[in-house]
């Protein structure tokens, strides 16, 4: 069986007032939230309500924006913003899409109120996805290997480990801050610094990428070729624009991820069509590491399993 791939990169910050951020400088956990996860395939999904009507939505570190399909929209009698609009691109390039505006939207047990959504025809596998818009504003321990996601509201502060028992790895990372906002701002995109194939590398941690990516662009920079590539088995790619795309399954030497080392990876290469970053850690990584994410103190950790 080919490897089902999916990549959701929307641009359109939403509100998540019931979950909340700690105000700019402090730090501390205050409280946590364990979301129980379905496996859909690849991915991960959580159950939830949106204004009252049943929604499977999947839980997307690689989405800048929450969608919800049409048919959960009209279920849950949302109306349609056709002139606050995202433009989404993924895999398949870049589509424009309508947004709506949903009073309660109940992520396992804990309410997000209101919230600002990206409405799609079709969602793949499910009735939506949870992106960062609402995710980005607590800290997420993401220990897909003991089949749960831990949501912390405040923030790691700056000389704190997370609160695990197993030692963990912190990554360097960059963060992508909004247009016209100050430096203090939850940052737009929160990458990790890793090295491929001895070359640096930014790659963005992804739950709903089904297996990992290098963008084309870094790969031509390694010295790999499209007749190299042309080699290599093709896969078809599923993300939220409306066209599919095609990637190549090659096999790197080796990703240097912390102090970890990973021998001779073998990730698909596609058109990451400029997103800023050269490499998505998908689920096939993610099945095997637990991973600290806190887009409010801009730290990542990660621990194999």
């Amino acid at each position: 069986m080919r490897p089902l791939a999916m990549l959701a990169l929307l641009l359109l910050a939403a509100c998540a007032e019931a979950i909340g951020a700690e105000p700019p400088g402090a730090c501390g956990l205050v409280g946590t939230s364990v979301l129980p996860i379905t496996r859909l395939g690849p991915f991960v999904s959580v159950e939830s309500m949106v204004d009252g009507a049943p929604a499977r939505m999947l839980v997307d570190t690689g989405a800048g924006s929450t969608v919800l399909s049409l048919a959960v929209v009209h279920r849950a009698g949302a109306a349609l913003d056709v002139r606050r609009v995202v433009r989404a691109t993924g895999i398949g390039g870049t589509a424009t899409y309508p947004t709506a505006r949903i009073r309660r939207l109940l992520l396992g047990n804990i309410p997000v109120e209101p919230a600002v959504v990206t409405v799609m025809p079709t969602v793949p596998v499910a009735d939506g996805n949870i992106g960062m818009d609402i995710l980005g504003d607590v800290d997420l321990d993401i220990d897909l290997p003991e089949g749960r996601i831990t949501l912390h509201r405040g923030r790691l502060c700056p000389d704190a480990n997370p609160p695990w028992a197993a030692g963990a790895t912190e990554l360097h990372t960059e963060a992508r801050m909004p247009p016209q906002l100050p430096a203090t701002a939850r940052p737009r995109q929160l990458l990790a610094a890793i090295l491929l194939d001895g070359m640096a590398a930014l790659a963005q941690i992804d739950t709903g990428a089904g297996t990992s990516f290098v963008a084309r662009a870094f790969a031509a920079r390694l010295g790999v070729t499209d007749a190299q590539l042309a080699s290599g088995p093709p896969v078809r790619l599923a993300g939220l624009s409306p066209d599919g795309a095609t990637g190549r399954l090659w096999q790197f030497r080796e990703a240097r991820i912390g102090t970890e080392r990973l021998n001779a990876p073998v990730m698909v290469v596609a058109d990451l069509h400029n997103q800023g970053f050269d490499v998505l850690l998908g689920m096939d990584f993610l099945t095997v590491h637990r991973v600290w994410m806190s887009y409010g103190a801009r730290r990542i950790f990660v621990a194999p399993r």
